[in-house]
């Protein structure tokens, strides 16, 4: 089974979402289709970022590809509703290289209309 490595830009939390519990819930949400091997939070060049490691059934490397993916797209969406989320990099690996697979953007968040 190939694995990938998804890291997603954390530009702010929504309010009543505490920044902790963003990485369990991203790694709740990924394991719901997909079997997570590790998960982290890591500071890159001042930006933060949720990093997942998972695996994605055997098949041909296009279609696994395309797998992993619909899941990465599938969680940035999911996460949107707690937090602001930029760029994401899709990696296959595994071993020293990582290579880049997909790259993407996280939608913007709905507008909410405010009752006052």
């Amino acid at each position: 089974m190939p694995s990938y490595r998804v890291a997603i830009d954390v530009h702010e939390t929504h309010p009543c979402v505490s920044p902790p519990s963003l990485l369990p819930l991203a790694e709740e949400l990924l394991a719901r289709t997909h079997r997570v091997e590790d998960r982290s939070v890591e500071l890159v060049r001042m930006q933060p970022q949720v990093h997942l490691r998972f695996l994605v059934e055997t098949s041909t490397d296009r279609q696994e590809d395309d797998e992993a993916e619909d899941a990465v797209r599938r969680l940035v969406a999911d996460l949107t509703a707690s937090a602001v989320l930029g760029r994401w990099v899709l990696r296959r690996g595994p071993g020293g290289h990582w290579r880049v697979v997909r790259e993407g953007v996280a939608p913007e968040p709905p507008d909410v209309p405010v009752d006052f």
